[in-house]
């Protein structure tokens, strides 16, 4: 039995205290219905205080006729099921699902048939919508013998169904023309529809998360590897003449892997530049497989989570292996140095992926947007999507230096993304990354490396063959050219017209010494540079720019390390010279940190009188404010 407000009331008297009916929070209600929300429950409560319906009405501006629609949405409804109450109130809203409580129409009583008048004769007759129902599926699902589907088959398998139960000729469909073939059509459309997608959630359906049971689930059977370029702008103090002159700085890069089962981040790294080279992979690998110390951070307010960190620096030990690890055509992923690590030493697959697809690694790039929504997009020194969009910092604020420094936003990466690794997500069935990891590792089959073979990676470690050049007429010492420069050393005379080529291991941070090796195994000792690059440590792609770029700048050949330093102070006012210049001073003074104050390095040749222009106090070391 159906009953209205007013019958509701008369068997449950105490739904007439609006204060007893659950509320629903406002922030729950999308905010362009907040006004009609708030408008019905005004209404309710002074209909329920025993205020006359018209004048309810009246004080509202609405009808008598829509406050008690309104009351019927609240309190009506099937004796057998309980009123809706306070979730009638919420405009817009479906309130239950629509039935027809009218009889069907006659050839006495014709009508105009009304709302679901289809539904409620497949209601009083369930044998007609179950051989519909068979008929539809039975199409949908290739069965043998089916019938092709379109409406004027299904109209006249319902014009069956209707003969086989007897139906009475005076009722409805047989009042109508058409003998309800627009209602069936209607009714064929919305059912294959729902038959449709519920085929697709099946096939699409996934575990709600990836837990140790999953058979094909494991830490450390793939990697996703990627970088992008940070929007963001970073400034840096340059102390100069004991004056502190802040530097902006062009945006850099920063490098992700990713544990791809268990989503756990296994290490970051912030690549000065905005083109990132295989140097700057190959340290990504290696903070993976060495994690130091948890850091000291110096910008107020950052701190690590309660129990945040990346999975090599877990307490248990954990050794970091490779398996799979999925890549982009980047050509710093296409390096020798690169493919040859992974390959070699770690024993791991490299997988490129298809060109301009960056979906397949869509859990790195969701990384990426994390790292935007909680850090890099904070600000207004974002690129934005084009030079008039709002986002975009304005031309007014570029004049001055951004307010992040650049070791704030190491430290900020540094955070974010160990707090990544402590956060539930739904996707693991709201376990964290770091947990699950934890216990693939602990309890189950991974891919394990013993302690001893992970303690001889050295990704920074690389290696070349070089030929003997020995000019015996001219007096000179053995010698081998390694990017553009000479190195000599004592034991390459052991070899000198006996070998013609040898092999030699370096450090990628510094490439001043070489150790050399014979093709027989023979350790030849160590082998030094050339002394014009002696002066500070450097990369093989420092070495490279300054070769490249010698004679467009004039660099001065003599003491080319000094003479490149003082170009980039020399234009330290361009952004991307100045990130130039931060990456190459973490370069002379041995690496570390990204350097929020600077001291420009002595960088008068030896021997040489000190131009009076520069301080003379400079340091030949870095301090960190």
């Amino acid at each position: 039995m159906h009953l209205s407000w007013r019958a509701r009331l008369e068997q449950q008297p105490e739904l007439s205290e609006f204060a007893g009916w659950p509320m629903i929070p406002l922030d729950a209600i999308p905010r362009r219905r907040r006004r009609l929300f708030v408008r019905n429950q005004q209404i309710a409560a002074q209909v329920l205080a025993g205020e006359r319906l018209h004048d309810v009405a009246r004080a509202h501006a609405v009808t008598p006729a829509r406050v008690t629609q309104l009351l019927d949405r609240c309190l009506g409804g099937p004796e057998t099921e309980p009123p809706m109450l306070s979730a009638g109130l919420v405009p817009y809203g479906t309130s239950r699902a629509r039935q027809r409580r009218q009889a069907l129409p006659t050839q006495a009583c014709p009508g105009r048939g009304g709302p679901c008048t289809f539904d409620g004769l497949l209601a009083e007759a369930p044998a007609i919508r179950d051989g519909l129902e068979t008929m539809i599926r039975a199409a949908l699902q290739d069965a043998p013998y089916s019938q092709r589907l379109s409406p004027q088959a299904l109209h006249g398998e319902f014009k069956r169904l209707l003969a086989e139960v007897h139906w009475p000729r005076d009722r409805y469909p047989y009042t109508s023309a058409s003998l309800a073939y627009y209602s069936l059509r209607r009714y064929l459309r919305r059912r294959v529809a729902e038959l449709e997608q519920a085929r697709l959630a099946r096939r699409h359906a996934r575990p709600r998360g990836r837990t140790a049971t999953t058979g094909s689930y494991r830490a450390q059977r793939a990697t996703q590897i990627d970088e992008h370029v940070l929007d963001l702008n970073n400034r840096v103090h340059l102390l100069l003449d004991d004056a502190l002159i802040p530097l902006r700085l062009a945006r850099a890069s920063v490098l992700v892997a990713v544990d791809a089962d268990t989503h756990c981040i296994l290490g970051y790294h912030l690549a000065l530049t905005r083109s990132p080279n295989q140097d700057d992979l190959l340290a990504l690998l290696d903070r993976c497989v060495r994690p130091g110390a948890p850091r000291t951070f110096t910008t107020p307010g950052l701190a690590y989570a309660p129990g945040a960190a990346f999975p090599g620096a877990l307490a248990e030990g954990f050794p970091i292996s490779f398996g799979a690890v999925q890549l982009d055509n980047a050509l710093m992923h296409c390096a020798h140095s690169v493919t040859g690590l992974l390959c070699a030493q770690f024993g791991a697959t490299v997988s490129l992926g298809p060109p301009a697809t960056p979906t397949v690694r869509h859990l790195v790039e969701s990384v990426f947007d994390f790292i935007g929504r909680r850090c890099t997009h904070r600000t207004a020194a974002t690129t934005g999507s084009s030079p008039m969009d709002p986002q975009r910092e304005s031309r007014r604020n570029r004049k001055q230096p951004p307010a992040m420094t650049l070791q704030a936003l190491d430290e900020a990466l540094e955070v974010i993304l160990t707090q990544y690794n402590v956060t539930p997500q739904a996707a693991l069935g709201h376990a964290t990354p770091l947990a699950l990891f934890r216990q693939h590792c602990a309890d189950h089959f991974v891919r394990f490396v013993p302690g001893l073979l992970a303690r001889q990676w050295a990704p920074l470690a690389g290696s070349a063959d070089c030929a003997v050049h020995w000019y015996r007429h001219e007096g000179r010492r053995p010698h081998i050219v390694y990017k553009y420069a000479r190195y000599h050393g004592p034991g390459l005379a052991q070899i000198a017209g006996r070998d013609q080529r040898i092999r030699v291991c370096f450090d990628r941070r510094d490439i001043r010494t070489l150790h050399a090796y014979s093709y027989a195994g023979e350790d030849l000792g160590a082998l030094e540079v050339a002394s014009e690059w002696r002066r500070f440590p450097h990369s093989a792609g420092t070495r490279c720019w300054i070769h490249r770029h010698a004679r467009e700048y004039r660099l001065d050949g003599r003491d080319p390390l000094a003479a490149y330093f003082r170009f980039l102070l020399e234009h330290r006012g361009e952004p991307a010279r100045a990130l130039a210049l931060v990456r190459v001073y973490n370069e002379f003074t041995a690496g570390g940190p990204p350097a929020t104050v600077l001291e420009p390095l002595s960088t008068t040749p030896p021997g040489r009188q000190r131009d009076p222009r520069w301080h003379s106090q400079w340091a030949a070391h870095r301090r960190l404010s």
